[in-house]
């Protein structure tokens, strides 16, 4: 057992820069579910949440929580799966699944000890800053610092889920996985399981572009949030689909004439496919939180919070679309060391990465901003939302993924195999 916590802390150390974006991840969702629950839970807010709601407060807590939630299964899911050599080592040491259970176990509550008492604390801090805002908004007479006695029992329910979850996941992966698989890195943890029905690229393309064109005539604010989701089928089949197909047919047209594109296509087109659940859940959450905060918009109270947790859940996504990247750069790396072998200069090598990087972040971006555009240009001429107000929501949108594409590149590029070239 002493073996087992040593390298576990070995582990810990060695995967610093992992375990710092697995750290964050707990971090803020440990804030974003104790503000939100404190939030909701204060009398003096007006809001209530559950069974006396009349309101739309309690579906967004549920949809904004699931998707909390979903980021740390998520970054669990990236981390642990990353650990694929070392766990068969430790296999092929003599461990018995129990004890790798408790190797992983030991590690994600490491990091859990640490990140939760501190996001707890933090959340504590930014009741003051939650409460001003609602002051000076609506009219709200309670204290700066109300603690809701039925905050922490909420909290610690979810987050004591996400452990549970976690570790049940993390040994579910060891039970499953073979030693090859884990060296190569083949078998990842799987919470879904589910395959979509087999569609054409022409159908997902017309499901994409039906809603353009439904959004233009539509005048009841409730028809837009079940137009999104008919159009989110679409979306999800230009990722899987559509995209793949064209890139594929690009590579080989243009193959011999730009060895750049062709290598920053591939590499884009494997990050798409890897990280596919995670985009869909981002182009979910920005579609759906949108036409909540136009939906709730005769309800100020409640749109606030809608806006406040699109807030929260775009600060979530990035950082954890931020730290996949991450996960992927030791694997990046040795790709670039044989472009460096086969004549690849090091300005060649940042083009790669920035065309990728574009790529990449302009999917996430201009998917959902082609929805959100016209929705909220359609209300805006209409005079049913304020400038101010479609300002904002471009605003929460776009400034943490242009974060996440810097932080991105940043860590791309400390990568970059620039002995090899100075070598030559």
């Amino acid at each position: 057992i002493m073996g087992i916590i040593k390298l576990a802390f070995v582990s810990l150390k060695k995967d610093m820069s992992k375990s710092i974006f697995y750290f964050l991840t707990f971090l803020l969702t440990t804030i974003f579910i104790f503000s939100f629950f404190n939030l909701t839970f204060n009398p003096y807010s007006g809001i209530h949440l559950g069974k006396d709601d009349t309101t739309f407060v309690t579906p967004i807590a549920v949809f904004v929580i699931v998707i909390a939630m979903l980021c740390v299964f998520l970054a669990n899911n990236f981390y642990v799966s990353n650990k694929g050599k070392e766990i068969s080592i430790i296999l092929m040491s003599g461990a018995s699944i129990y004890q790798l259970g408790f190797y992983l176990f030991l590690q994600v509550f490491i990091i859990m000890l640490c990140a939760i008492p501190l996001g707890l604390i933090l959340g504590y801090l930014l009741i003051p800053t939650i409460n001003s805002l609602f002051m000076m908004t609506f009219k709200y007479s309670g204290q700066l610092f109300y603690l809701s006695s039925q905050t922490f029992p909420a909290t610690f329910m979810i987050l004591a889920f996400e452990v549970m979850w976690c570790s049940m996941l993390n040994l579910g992966y060891c039970v499953r996985s073979t030693i090859n698989s884990m060296i190569h890195d083949k078998n990842k943890i799987d919470i879904s399981g589910l395959k979509g029905p087999q569609i054409t690229s022409k159908v997902f393309i017309v499901f994409y572009f039906v809603p353009m064109f439904l959004f233009l005539f539509v005048k009841d604010s409730t028809s837009y949030m079940f137009i999104a989701l008919f159009g989110l089928i679409g979306i999800s089949g230009l990722i899987k689909k559509v995209l793949p197909e064209f890139i594929r047919k690009r590579q080989r047209n243009n193959s011999l004439e730009n060895s750049e594109d062709l290598i920053a296509l591939g590499f884009f087109h494997s990050d798409i496919q890897k990280i596919f659940g995670l985009l869909l859940i981002s182009l979910l959450s920005s579609v759906l939180l949108t036409c909540m905060i136009v939906y709730t918009i005769k309800q100020p109270l409640v749109s606030m919070v809608a806006l406040m947790s699109y807030v929260s859940v775009m600060i979530l996504m990035s950082l954890t679309i931020v730290f996949k990247i991450g996960m992927e750069l030791s694997k990046r790396k040795g790709n670039f060391e044989n472009l460096c072998r086969l004549g690849f200069s090091l300005g060649q090598l940042k083009r790669i990465i920035k065309k990728e990087m574009i790529c990449f972040y302009g999917v996430i971006l201009l998917l959902p901003l082609s929805y959100q555009i016209i929705i909220l240009c359609n209300l805006l001429l209409r005079a049913k939302i304020t400038f101010y107000l479609f300002l904002t929501i471009l605003i929460i949108q776009i400034v943490p993924l242009l974060i996440s594409y810097l932080l991105s590149m940043k860590l791309y590029k400390g990568i970059l195999p620039t002995s090899i070239i100075m070598e030559k």
